[in-house]
Order: structure tokens, then sequence, then C-alpha cells
């Protein structure tokens, strides 16, 4: 192997394992402050005065939800929403568009807003 191509290589590797470590920060970022919300919510219906209260009881699922859903974006791995991502988009082409096309303009309509 060539110098060239020795140093090509190495820059798409530092370039794919910095784009992973950005991921990795993000994710485990996004996951603590799930878990913060969930525990303030626990917190929270703990402390309540009358814990047979419906709407405590809504506190305790959405606090379960934010636990699990920190653990979901904890363990979940990149390529494969990749690749999940390219099948959904070859098996249905027009709906992949239309799902695009409406994503543009809620973002568009957004963006404009502020």
């Amino acid at each position: 192997m060539d110098s060239k191509t020795s140093i090509a290589k190495t820059a798409s590797e530092q370039d794919a394992s910095r784009g992973s470590s950005t991921f990795d920060n993000v994710k485990t970022t996004v996951a603590d402050k799930l878990e913060t919300a969930a525990s303030t919510l626990r917190q929270k219906v703990d402390q309540a005065d009358n814990p047979d209260n419906v709407m405590m009881g809504y506190g305790g699922k959405a606090s379960e939800l934010l636990n699990n859903s920190a653990s979901y974006i904890r363990e979940m791995d990149p390529q494969k929403i990749k690749t999940d991502i390219q099948d959904q988009m070859r098996r249905n082409p027009g709906r992949s568009l239309l799902i695009a096309g409406a994503a543009g303009l809620i973002l568009g309509a957004l963006l404009r807003r502020r």
C-alpha cells in the first residue's frame, strides 16, 4: 500500500471515529436528560399529597416511559438505523418522498417563523 492510500484511509477512519464519537456524545446527553426528567417526575409523584390521584398514575407512567426512552437511546446503533431507513426507502419510495416533503414543509414553516 502506498503512502497516499494509507494517508487517505487514516483520514477517513479519523472522520468516521470523530462522527461516531460526536453521535455517542449526543446520545449520552439526550439519554442523561431523559433520565433526569424521569427522576424528577418520579420524585414529584412520590412527594404527592394524594398518591391515589389519577394524575399521579399518569406521572408514574410518564416517568417509566422516559426511562425506557433513555435506555433505547443508549442502546441504538446508528448503522442499523441507517440500513433500516435505506431498506424502507427502497421498498416504499413514494411514501418516503411524501414523508421527506412533509418534513421539509414543516421545518420550513418553523424556521420561517423565527
